[in-house]
């Protein structure tokens, strides 16, 4: 009878513990991105922790595995279960505020610790453990129990899956909190039961050996280190990939998932008893993929829909590799725990390097490259292949190759796109015959990818020169200068500042501020004001709102990372703060949080133009977020928002959260263009803003401003509760474009016809 239990009941336990691994990862991340800025690093921070935080479950396992029995091992880790009730339901502590005047990385690690960090370690010791309990029992399989790791990876699958299109919609932050604690006490009953089917087979002294047998399995120092790479490289490449993707789009749950689902769908595959997909496959279609992403980055970039996709396909094979290639050499179950252990410890110092060492060290974000070329390395890892040594035909290959892609990547920057594209298929091809050869294709892929590194901004802006890039926690900032005589100030690829390098021009708003934009007009209204006015800034970008400059008009700009500070202010670089002659201050830290200590009523105009990666952080939009904006504005005063996005509808968001307050909201999305007479261009804009009085609204409708609009499906965001996949794409912001499109030709057909 135990036997027949023995299956279901250890797969279950396993389940539930992998489910509440991964879906604390995500809901305890986004209890916290608020108080960051929203900053893609928040999630490589977080997962650093929680692969520490998975090292050290796996070392305890592994510890108590040496030297305690099977009895004592249960005991305590039921004790430690019990114990850990103590931290729940998991919240963020009220006090806790990160610093604003330094990297907050080391306070984002203590507040994960004080608050998941004991209840994450013993969830993470329990795969291992239970698989050691397991082959204490008389099972047929217990001898091999690595099946059991793909109960557990269902379930990590399961919750990463179910958490953004089932969770997060469902529930808001605290019910989620509160439905993880009945979990967890679950798990502990869970635990308990399957500690009483081994307790009676277990032994009863301490596990310590004294002696090996014949047959004894040896675990080198080298297969110890190969373990270590191969977990390692995948570890690392999730991590990239993600900031990759959400960079250009948001640091949202549902971004931040699917990559760690498919790095956790690879150990499902690779642990199977018989893979779906065979090794050798698996070899080929990650060859060929590493040359489509050197050959596409030489020549176009395609949509971002197509891009994520592309790059997901890539990371998943390279990880899946990477992952066979390290089952294919797992020890038999006497070695389990230690196994385990090495793979958790590659992990973690793949977290390291992405989350500290790349945004410290790494003035460009290259790490994700370097990921790459690390994978194909490990192409026939477990072969013997010796590294060539003398100058044979493949070499030669290899480096034609390279100078291909060299030729090319300076025959693209003048756009001799057939050149280009002849010479892309010729290093597809050379590299096709060198596949095989371990050594050469890492090599020459790795020398292409540092001249063409995923995310570089070649083919989205021309540009003279970089004039300064720096990184940090929140992001790499480039000041560029296009071919085009403006300045550009880059957070990741996003524009979020440009200035004219033609003296006559220099004061005049461009981007997203242009004078025919949707802001020109909430300025033309506040000049029929008298009086002394403040005006709020959240997100101070180069201080472009600095010049709808006004006598008495005072500027606070809200600004969250300290460097974008110093650049804005430095005259070499930008001069709008230091020549418009607006009287302004800087207030450094999260808007929302600073501004809150602002006097009530005090601001004539708050502007919102916080942007993470494309779109503005989630706690800045939410229906208590708006009301603080509402309580720091005078009576009469006018809340603005820079909606405008290339993913993301924010528009029916606010307009949800607006009428919520039961104030009337109006939206307008200006076109793109040239100043006349030059080259310089402007981008075109979507705001969005509140009419608290209605001599506001007439000039809001006057100006072509409509009223906002909903969208099915999009409900109330509050600080506990927001749906990312409810505003993928914007549907809005596109519909009005489109209409002022239609009314432009309506207007220029009309005009020909009375002519």
């Amino acid at each position: 009878m135990k036997i027949k239990l023995y299956t279901p009941v250890f797969s279950l336990t396993l389940l539930l513990s992998a489910i509440l691994l991964f879906s604390v990862q995500p809901m305890f991340s986004k209890m916290i991105l608020p108080l960051l800025g929203g900053t893609p690093q928040v999630w490589n921070t977080a997962m650093l922790f929680f692969q520490v935080m998975l090292l050290g479950g796996y070392a305890y396992a592994h510890g108590t595995t040496r030297w305690l029995s099977i009895r004592a091992q249960a005991a305590l880790h039921i004790v430690l279960l019990l114990a850990f009730v103590i931290v729940l339901p998991i919240a963020i502590p009220e006090g806790w505020v990160p610093p604003v005047d330094k990297d907050p990385t080391l306070w984002q690690l203590s507040l994960m610790a004080l608050t998941v960090g004991g209840p994450f370690f013993v969830l993470a010791a329990s795969a291992p453990m239970l698989q050691r309990w397991f082959t204490s029992t008389d099972h047929p399989d217990a001898a091999d129990p690595y099946f059991l790791y793909g109960a557990s990876n269902l379930g990590s699958m399961t919750a990463l899956l179910a958490y953004p299109v089932v969770i997060e919609p469902l529930w808001n932050l605290t019910q989620q909190s509160n439905i993880w604690t009945g979990g967890y006490v679950l798990l502990t009953l869970c635990t308990l039961v399957s500690a009483v089917l081994v307790w009676t087979q277990a032994v009863k002294q301490k596990a310590a050996p004294t002696r090996k047998a014949a047959n004894d399995e040896v675990i080198t120092w080298p297969r110890r280190l190969q373990w270590l790479i191969l977990a390692l490289i995948p570890s690392s490449l999730m991590l990239g990939v993600t900031t990759f993707i959400t960079t250009d789009i948001a640091s949202v749950p549902l971004l931040w998932i699917l990559p760690l689902a498919l790095y956790v769908g690879t150990f499902i595959i690779a642990f199977s008893k018989k893979p779906i997909i065979p090794k050798d496959k698996v070899l080929l279609i990650q060859g060929y993929l590493m040359i489509a992403l050197i050959m596409q980055m030489i020549m176009f970039t395609p949509s971002p829909v197509l891009l994520i996709g592309f790059h997901m396909t890539l990371f998943f094979f390279s990880a899946l590799l990477c992952h066979m290639e390290l089952t294919s050499t797992r020890p038999r179950a006497e070695h389990l725990t230690e196994f385990y252990l090495i793979m958790s410890l590659g992990g973690a110092i793949g977290g390291f390097f992405n989350a500290i060492i790349a945004p410290n060290f790494l003035v460009m974000p290259i790490e994700y490259a370097l990921a790459l070329g690390a994978a194909c390395f490990m192409r026939y890892a477990s072969s013997k292949e010796p590294f060539p040594k003398k100058l044979t035909p493949h070499v030669k290959l290899a480096a034609i190759s390279v100078i291909f892609v060299a030729i090319a990547f300076n025959i693209s920057r003048f756009e001799y796109l057939p050149v280009v594209a002849l010479l892309s298929f010729a290093f597809a091809m050379l590299m096709s015959l060198l596949m095989e050869k371990r050594w050469l294709f890492a090599i020459a892929i790795c020398i292409s990818l540092l001249i063409f590194p995923p995310g570089h901004i070649w083919g989205k802006f021309l540009f003279n020169n970089i004039v300064h890039q720096d990184r940090n926690f929140f992001g790499v900032m480039k000041v560029i200068d296009t071919t085009f005589n403006q300045r550009i100030l880059l957070h990741g690829t996003t524009n979020h500042g440009t200035q004219a390098l033609i003296e006559e021009y220099k004061m005049t708003p461009l981007s997203y501020y242009s004078p025919s934009s949707p802001l020109g007009d909430a300025f033309d209204y506040m000049d029929t004001r008298s009086g002394k006015q403040e005006i709020a800034v959240l997100g101070l970008g180069i201080g472009v709102a600095a010049c709808y400059q006004k006598d008495d008009r005072h500027f606070d700009f809200f600004e969250i990372d300290k460097d974008i500070a110093e650049v804005a202010e430095n005259k070499e670089f930008f001069t709008f703060l230091s020549d418009c002659g607006s009287p302004y201050d800087i207030v450094l830290g999260d808007g929302r949080l600073t501004i809150k200590d602002k006097p009530d009523a005090h601001y004539d105009l708050i502007l919102l133009d916080a942007f993470s990666s494309d779109n503005i952080p989630v706690h800045l939009l939410t229906q208590e977020a708006m009301g603080l904006y509402l309580q720091k504005l005078k009576k009469d005063g006018v809340l603005i928002f820079n909606v405008s996005n290339n993913y993301l509808d924010i528009e029916p968001v606010l307009a949800k959260v607006a009428q919520s307050y039961n104030i009337p909201a109006y939206a307008r999305v200006s076109d793109e263009g040239t100043l006349e007479g030059t080259n310089l261009q402007y981008y075109p804009a979507h705001f969005f803003s509140l009419a608290k009085t209605d001599d506001y609204a007439r000039f809001l409708e006057e100006r072509s401003w409509t009223q906002a609009n909903f969208r099915k499906g999009v409900n109330l965001w509050t600080d506990q509760y927001s749906n990312i996949v409810s505003v993928i794409g914007n549907k809005t912001g596109k519909a009005r474009a489109q209409a002022n499109r239609q009314a432009k030709q309506a207007a220029e057909a009309q005009k020909e016809k009375a002519e």
